[in-house]
């Protein structure tokens, strides 16, 4: 009995619970994301895949901006996320995953101002779950105090709502977009590549004074992703409305959730049902998520028990308020001893942003594209370690749809997987159809 009492001193001391809502307490946090070095996780509601969760650090113990050529110098920074008996908040960036394949030595990867890694430790967090509608802290008890205080007094910034002007610049022309497209098809019939990972890179200059957070405001309130994402870092704001996940680990299994295959919402039900209908019957859209589905099963293979890859989900639909997507889940049992660097060495970046073969594809990219992805088609993770006071969590999305705010300007990728039959007009009207949550939330109407 008198260890029963003890444990749950324990777990009251690890533990409180607050009775406040995310719509009340996120604009809060934005006011003063800065100072307070806010970095939130946020499935919005639009629960896929187990995402249910609004994670929220404050006051990190420790930030960590570090890139460096030899990628072994930033796996060893990944294995301390995972050694660590503090919660973190992580980022990768394509480029890094470059390094890892041996494709890290060209021009636009030196020209890359995004770090390789960033990293933000917290011994507290502010934790939400909307199937429960629990709003909780966990982690040092003595900051408790303070983190209610922030999150319940105050006003916080409203969504921004004003058109700006739009100054919207792409790495591409329309007709350079269409042209890559037959590039690559050419490098499908000459066996190079199956599918490759196209993108164009759109950066908008914002006016002065800019909040990052009304962006982040408005996307978790009118294009709610499972894995968005609002991080400060030392010089920059990262603002993710990501549907798609990396990987997730479960004790001794991991999961992998790749999206290939994309179409708009409606304008009503009639519309829905035919563009669903659409999606599902596919042909190309199906070849594009197996293809993607069979690399990941491939890079598994490489840190899990053989035999133990298995497909849990081919071509799913899924439902996000303004796109359809295919997902499909796969899942393994990893090796003994087997540490998150490893994992990410051999998954990393995800193939569904690469396309297949990964590592010529990689070079074709590299060829085709002729800026640094940076953060976008990296990764964004959070690790909750055992003994945090809740259940202990490695978790990492995709970093699509996800834009970097720095000196004045927002910059993000968007594209899609060219396959043989891919029609450029219409590859190129997905790429921006993706790029327009991330374009209204910040006040561009038209492009």
């Amino acid at each position: 009995m008198t260890a029963l009492v003890t444990i749950n001193n324990l777990r009251q001391e690890r533990m409180r619970s607050i009775k406040i809502t995310p719509d009340v307490f996120v604009p809060r946090l934005m006011a003063s994301s800065r100072e307070t070095g806010l970095c939130i996780l946020d499935s919005c509601g639009a629960e896929h895949a187990g995402s249910h969760m609004l994670i929220a650090g404050m006051f990190p113990c420790e930030t960590i901006e570090f890139s460096h050529p030899d990628p072994a110098e930033v796996l060893r920074h990944i294995d301390q996320i995972a050694a660590d008996d503090k919660a973190a908040v992580f980022t990768l960036s394509y480029d890094f995953g470059r390094k890892l394949q041996g494709n890290g030595t060209s021009s636009s990867a030196r020209d890359s101002s995004e770090p390789d890694i960033f990293i933000s430790i917290f011994d507290t967090l502010l934790l939400h779950d909307y199937i429960s509608g629990e709003t909780t802290l966990a982690g040092n008890s003595k900051r408790f105090d303070s983190i209610v205080e922030l999150i319940s007094n105050g006003e916080g910034i409203f969504d921004r709502r004003d058109e700006i002007v739009p100054d919207v610049a792409s790495n591409f022309t329309r007709f350079g977009y269409l042209s890559a497209i037959e590039i690559i098809k050419e490098h499908i019939r000459c066996g190079n590549t199956y599918q490759t990972n196209l993108t164009q890179q759109l950066s908008v200059s914002l006016p002065n004074n800019f909040p990052p957070g009304s962006c982040f405001q408005q996307i978790r309130s009118e294009h709610p992703a499972p894995f968005a994402a609002f991080l400060e870092r030392k010089d920059s704001t990262v603002i993710s409305a990501s549907p798609e996940r990396f990987f997730r680990l479960e004790g001794e299994r991991i999961f992998a959730s790749p999206i290939k295959g994309t179409r708009p919402r409606g304008h009503d039900k009639a519309q829905d049902y035919r563009l669903r209908k659409e999606l599902r019957q596919s042909e190309k859209d199906r070849a594009e998520n197996i293809m993607i589905v069979d690399l990941l099963r491939n890079d598994l293979g490489r840190v899990c028990e053989y035999g133990s890859v298995a497909v849990r989900e081919l071509c799913t639909l899924q439902e996000l308020p303004t796109l359809f997507h295919l997902v499909s889940t796969i899942e393994g049992r990893l090796r003994p001893q087997t540490g998150l660097s490893q994992i990410i060495k051999a998954l990393f970046p995800c193939g569904s942003i690469t396309g297949a073969p990964k590592h010529r594809t990689m070079q074709i990219i590299d060829e085709i594209e002729n800026v640094p992805r940076g953060l976008s088609m990296g990764a964004i993770g959070v690790h909750i370690p055992h003994g945090f006071g809740v259940q202990p969590a490695l978790d990492l999305s995709v970093a699509i749809r996800t834009m970097v705010v720095r000196n004045g300007k927002a910059t993000f990728n968007v594209g899609g997987g060219i396959v043989i039959d891919s029609d450029p007009e219409s590859e190129y009207e997905e790429s921006l159809i993706k790029a327009r949550a991330l374009l209204c939330s910040l006040g561009v109407t038209e492009t």
